[in-house]
């Protein structure tokens, strides 16, 4: 009996139409994409964040051959925050777009840093001919850290003050050459979203600018623990703003060590004000 079931089942299955099966994906898409709890939402967080990676190094090997390697980094965050919006229904609301640098000018752009999931944001204000920077360690993840090798990423040392100084010159002095901006989280680690805060500034993304003689441009994405927040085990769906704050030029900040942490200050006073307006619950679409 159980035989002739079986049978029945497959012929069925069987005529079902192709094109039923193609739209499958989609559908099984559309109906989970704002369901499952917090360990099926992190797991489907995980798989997107690999095949981002994977994407990766197909395209830091690819476009360098078709002339496009100032496109690696962008096209891969792009398509990270697509996959992303598709099987999570995570957004985000960008305003101050107008701030960012021209084609053709270089920047230091500094981000807050809430949870691993600013990588999926990273993707909406992520600038083209722009590398990233981060710590050392993460270069040895697997498949993450080949695409972040290949993409010709910034690794910095942050236990050693002299060698991420050094690291900085280096950076600035291609920033020139290459006409290249950089991307870099200058809390130096994850802050958390239990609380709407900024941990202190590190100071090589300062350092690097006022080497480099570029503005820095501050990017605040708000606080979205109404969206995610790994304590509680809660991860849901919805659009977080994030603001784009004018630049802030750098030619005439000396550096020293004093005219640097006067900039760093600067930076995240403006930073930590945006922060404070733009995280209320009200502003957020979340779920």
């Amino acid at each position: 009996m159980a035989e002739l079931a079986a049978n029945h089942i497959g012929t069925s299955l069987q005529r079902v139409p192709w094109g039923i099966w193609a739209l499958l994906p989609i559908i099984l898409q559309a109906i989970f994409r704002r369901r499952g709890g917090y360990r099926y939402r992190s797991f489907i967080s995980l798989v997107c964040l690999m095949i981002s990676a994977l994407y990766g190094v197909a395209a830091s090997v690819t476009l360098p051959i078709l002339g496009k390697a100032h496109l690696i980094n962008w096209t891969v965050a792009r398509f990270h925050k697509m996959i992303n919006k598709r099987f999570l229904d995570i957004g985000s609301q960008v305003e101050g777009e107008e701030n960012f640098a021209k084609d053709g000018q270089s920047a230091i752009y500094v981000c807050n840093h809430q949870t691993l999931l600013d990588i999926v944001y990273m993707g909406a204000v992520f600038p083209k001919s722009t590398s990233v920077v981060s710590k050392k360690a993460l270069k040895y993840y697997p498949i993450l850290g080949w695409f972040m090798i290949l993409s010709k990423s910034i690794f910095l040392d942050r236990t050693n003050r002299e060698g991420a100084i050094k690291q900085a010159r280096q950076a600035a002095e291609d920033i020139h050459r290459k006409k290249t901006s950089v991307f870099i989280f200058p809390e130096g680690t994850r802050s958390g979203v239990e609380k709407v805060d900024l941990l202190p500034f590190k100071k090589g993304a300062f350092y690097m600018a006022t080497q480099a003689k570029v503005p820095v441009i501050p990017i605040v994405v708000a606080n979205y623990k109404e969206i995610f927040n790994p304590k509680q085990k809660h991860f849901g769906y919805g659009d977080i703003k994030i603001r784009v704050l004018p630049a802030i030029e750098t030619k005439d900040v000396l550096e020293d060590s004093a005219s640097i942490d006067t900039l760093a200050n600067n930076v995240r006073d403006q930073m930590l004000t945006a922060l404070l307006e733009i995280s209320s619950q009200e502003d957020a679409k979340t779920k």
